[in-house]
């Protein structure tokens, strides 16, 4: 009975620790999700040489990068302008367009996410906000931060929320696109 009292009474105390641990864990992985899809937005955008936006979902708690005012077509999205030819196929299927694909040496075949791919913040983490670099800010409905093909974008602070009082920022510069952390976000 001593030994099984001397467990429980470990577990009960550990426990709590061991779950706040686990969530902050959970809130840096979901951070450094969100700011890996902000440098994939960037370099999309430089190099398609088209506007792309970073989406994010507050009601739904989603976010997803999707180039906006292109005009889709069954198969061809567009033609990136690199040292090779290359085509993005929005389905992943390469249509049969001739011979003229079958010298890879000088032919790529790039192909793009859909426009549908979303990231889901996983449980307890949550979008909070987006304060845009005017001060205007977002917490429900879409919000959106453009990235430009020059390496700029609209800029702006995202802030997620953790279990409890957990919160972390991330501000996107405006002149660099760049992500960096800010640990003791708060909102306005």
């Amino acid at each position: 009975m001593a030994v099984i009292f001397i467990i429980v009474l470990a577990v009960g105390v550990g426990m709590p620790s061991f779950l706040r641990t686990y969530r902050g864990e959970i809130l840096r992985s979901e951070t450094s999700t969100l700011r890996s899809t902000i440098q994939h937005a960037r370099y999309q955008a430089i190099v398609r040489q088209h506007a792309m936006m970073l989406n994010l979902d507050f009601s739904q708690q989603t976010y997803w990068i999707e180039m906006p005012d292109t005009v889709q077509t069954n198969w061809v999205q567009q033609v990136l302008d690199l040292s090779t030819n290359a085509l993005a196929f929005t389905d992943g299927n390469m249509p049969d367009i001739g011979s003229s694909t079958n010298d890879l040496s000088t032919n790529a075949v790039i192909l793009a996410l859909p426009n549908t791919t979303r990231h889901e913040m996983v449980p307890p983490v949550r979008l909070v906000q987006l304060e845009a670099m005017d001060g205007t800010v977002s917490a429900s409905g879409v919000a959106s931060i453009s990235f430009y093909p020059n390496g700029a974008c609209q800029g702006g602070a995202i802030l997620l929320g953790g279990s409890g009082d957990d919160k972390t920022g991330i501000e996107v510069d405006p002149l660099t696109s760049l992500s960096k952390l800010m640990p003791d976000a708060q909102t306005r």
